[in-house]
């Protein structure tokens, strides 16, 4: 008689805990909602930052194509999905080009679908966030294309980073992973590395006038992670290093020696300022190659880096400068004009900044002439 008490206590225990078990798992899934975001959409969000604010943690938004004039703030762990995952009919553009474009400061937050544009700052602003998943997102003209600051243990993989300064910078960020991006035609450094230490960078398609900054805090990071057998991103047979191109067609990856045609260079390739890619990538797929560079736009960048050079010019240029004339008296001419006083290039020009050759002063004359569009 008392086993048999026993055994039915027993039962009652776990089919108490089973009740509490789905009750904890029911409320949880009715605590995550999916929000909405569709202009056009009766009761739909018509911004991205409204839905933002009216979502709690652990909602996913969705957002319908559409260009978004906002200056996107995300301080909850929420999921942002573009409906269509493509970052060219999804846009965000910043509303005040003297903030960042969409700022993180919560924990979890995945971003993805997006293209990001038009700030002085960045693109996308990490700061003080963890965890957090940014992917298939083309960023460009802004200063930074993605920043971290104070940012670790995030997950930068599969976006696009083109036409702005600086491709992708971190400060004071550790133990990021940063893999399978395309970081190319950037008019400054690809990579900028600052007291960040412990990030491990591969796969990914580096192809800028200067890949990587040279900085001494380059030797605490990782540039290939451990070489297994899988595809990369120029459909080589093995997941190792970076591939490491220039706009110019003499990147190391593009003249390395490869003898065994496993698609990994011979030699490491040396980081500037310290450290070294153990198994930099080689194109053994020639039309990989050119898939990856359908995805970019090097007239643009051409285009750029000729406004610059203009805009260079003209500042050398005094505006009136006294010339002699047959009299002998001075008299006061135009200065003649040597380049295009702004602008011209197509909304996916990136931000103007250092490129092959130019002087600072170009360089930042450029930049603002860009930014008084």
């Amino acid at each position: 008689m008392e086993r048999i008490e026993e055994r039915n206590i027993q039962v009652l225990k776990i089919v108490a805990v089973a009740f509490i078990l789905a009750v904890i798992c029911t409320c949880s899934a009715v605590s995550a909602a999916n929000l909405k975001v569709d202009p056009e959409a009766e009761g739909g969000y018509t911004t991205i930052q409204a839905a933002v604010d009216a979502a709690k943690a652990g909602d996913t938004i969705f957002v319908s194509p559409g260009t978004y004039d906002e200056n996107l703030k995300i301080d909850k762990q929420v999921k942002i999905w573009s409906d269509s995952r493509n970052p060219e009919n999804t846009v965000v553009r910043a509303a005040d080009p003297v903030e960042s474009t969409v700022e993180i400061t919560a924990d979890r937050v995945t971003f993805s679908g997006f293209g990001v544009e038009d700030s002085d700052k960045a693109g996308i602003l990490l700061t003080g966030a963890s965890n957090c998943y940014i992917n298939n997102i083309r960023a460009r003209n802004t200063e930074y294309g993605v920043l971290l600051q104070d940012a670790k243990s995030n997950n930068i993989n599969g976006n696009t980073m083109t036409l702005n300064e600086i491709g992708i910078k971190l400060e004071g960020s550790d133990s990021n992973t940063i893999q399978n991006n395309l970081v190319a035609y950037n008019y400054g450094f690809g990579v900028s590395l600052e007291e960040s230490k412990g990030n491990i960078i591969f796969n990914n398609y580096f192809k800028n006038a200067e890949n990587v900054e040279e900085n001494t805090v380059n030797a605490d990071n990782t540039w290939q992670s451990t070489l297994s057998t899988r595809s990369n991103l120029v459909r080589g047979p093995y997941i190792g290093g970076n591939f490491w191109a220039d706009p110019e067609g003499t990147g190391y990856s593009e003249t390395c020696v490869d003898e065994n045609s496993n698609g990994i260079c011979d030699s490491a390739y040396p980081v500037a300022g310290g450290g070294s890619d153990n198994s930099p990538l080689f194109p053994r797929i020639p039309s990989a190659v050119t898939t990856l560079e359908s995805k970019l736009d090097a007239e643009a960048y051409e285009q750029g880096l000729t406004d610059m050079e203009g805009a260079g010019n003209e500042t050398e240029n005094p505006l009136v400068e006294a010339t002699e004339g047959e009299t002998g008296e001075v008299t006061e001419t135009a200065g003649e004009e040597e380049g295009t006083t702004e602008t011209e290039a197509a909304e996916e020009n990136g931000a103007p900044g250092p490129g092959l050759g130019l002087t600072v002063l170009a360089a930042g004359t450029a930049y603002i002439l860009k930014r008084k569009r």
